[in-house]
């Protein structure tokens, strides 16, 4: 691959990115990443991968978390 390629593949994946996501696609991601760590952790190998979970993790929670937050203010 040229090195021109290279770095800006690199400089995608370091980027943040803002997407568009609704609620129901944020829960289908959460699920789907709390049963991969589930899976792994069944079968001993969820260190290999975690680390790369934790933080999309935590960074889509947080939207829900504040969202629902908003919500308990508004009432």
């Amino acid at each position: 691959m040229e090195k021109a390629v290279r770095d800006m593949l690199r400089g995608y994946e370091n980027t943040t990115h803002k997407v568009n996501l609704t609620g129901a696609e944020i829960s289908t991601i959460l699920y789907y990443l709390e049963w991969k760590v589930r899976e792994l952790n069944d079968v001993g190998l969820e260190e290999d991968i975690a680390p790369e979970i934790d933080p999309i993790f935590a960074e889509l929670q947080s939207v829900t978390d504040n969202y629902y937050a908003q919500l308990e203010r508004w009432e």
